[in-house]
């Protein structure tokens, strides 16, 4: 992914046929590959908004969707509980992350420098 949009997010989370979204509401789970894309989106964000005082809008709308959407959606797997688990503390992880991008005070934080993937390591 060049340059981050907000419809290169849109897309990436709601495309019909593989958004990330799409994909897990549909019961088809976790898409680990789209997981670690997502991560090196969240990674390169990170990045670019470290020392920011103002964030683009139209990201930051679609970056909030995530985690609501995969929390609404996680009674879908409640049949598998260790899947279930599983996923409860994967979004919380990437929960986790999307605030990463957020922190006002990066210097402030001892695991901002840690990669957004490994935060629950």
């Amino acid at each position: 992914m060049s340059e981050i949009t907000a419809e290169k997010i849109k897309n990436f989370i709601f495309d019909k046929d593989n958004g990330f979204l799409i994909k897990y509401h549909n019961k088809e789970g976790i898409d680990l590959v789209l997981l670690d894309e997502l991560y090196e989106i969240l990674e390169r964000l990170k990045e670019d908004w470290k020392n920011k005082k103002e964030v683009p809008k139209d990201i930051l709308y679609y970056l909030m969707l995530i985690v609501p959407g995969l929390y609404d959606d996680l009674e879908l797997y409640r049949g598998d509980e260790v899947q279930h688990y599983t996923y409860e503390e994967m979004i919380y992880y990437l929960s986790t992350a999307i605030e990463m991008c957020l922190h006002p005070t990066p210097d402030d934080n001892p695991h901002f420098n840690t990669p957004l993937k490994e935060l629950g390591n």
